[in-house]
């Protein structure tokens, strides 16, 4: 059985079946290519990197498998909903690229369009590794979202909309928002959207919404 040497490019893992490779090798294998469109980089210490030469080989058995990096010279235009955007990175995940399109990822999924017509879905993995070339092309898709309710302090809450308030939350607890500068009210939630499934909430925050997705409110008096 052959030794496989793992890598990683960007922090995308990769494996080689040889440990001595050029970094052109290192490149194609990353599906980085044409080569010498690609700055290609090795962490030598917590202060910087060193460039690697197209030709110049490197030792996986010694070279650990986190010090890669790799860049494009030019940015790379890439096309989303028709629209196109200039990247400097090699690999995006759907979060970054819906990011950068100004897409809200929690209502929205990405569908990369490749050669042929061929379409791949990143509904249920915002944080997948794309590899970025001249020829990305995306397109957004509407997440259909049914909800129904909520579940606030282990009580359900009836509940329709998309997204919801601090203060929201606050109102289908407590019936009312206190105007005593002392109070105060502390929010969390787990159940959420794949971008941000838990977290907390502080005053004037709006977030999407999941079906029976918990939050816990409670109110305390400083004074």
């Amino acid at each position: 059985m052959l030794q496989a040497y793992i890598f990683k490019i960007n922090n995308k893992r990769f494996k080689s079946s040889k440990s001595l490779v050029t970094g052109r090798e290192l490149l194609t294998i990353a599906n980085l290519s044409p080569a010498e469109d690609y700055e290609l980089l090795y962490k030598i210490n917590e202060k910087g990197f060193t460039p690697i030469q197209p030709d110049e080989e490197i030792d996986l058995k010694t070279a650990g498998i986190e010090g890669f990096k790799a860049k494009p010279y030019k940015k790379i235009s890439i096309k989303v909903d028709d629209k196109h955007f200039e990247v400097e990175e090699c690999f995006m995940t759907p979060k970054e690229i819906m990011s950068i399109a100004s897409i809200n990822p929690d209502q929205y999924s990405l569908i990369e369009i490749r050669s042929g017509g061929v379409e791949v879905t990143y509904k249920d993995d915002v944080e997948h590794k794309i590899l970025i070339t001249k020829k990305s092309c995306f397109i957004s898709c509407k997440i259909p979202v049914e909800i129904e309710c909520i579940i606030v302090n282990a009580r359900v809450k009836p509940w329709t909309k998309d997204v919801i308030s601090f203060e929201d939350i606050v109102l289908l607890e407590y019936g009312s928002i206190s105007t005593n500068p002392n109070v105060i009210y502390t929010i969390n939630y787990v159940k959420g959207v794949p971008s941000k499934p838990e977290g907390s909430m502080v005053k004037g925050d709006v977030i999407s919404v999941n079906n029976k997705m918990i939050f816990n409110v409670t109110q305390t008096n400083k004074s």
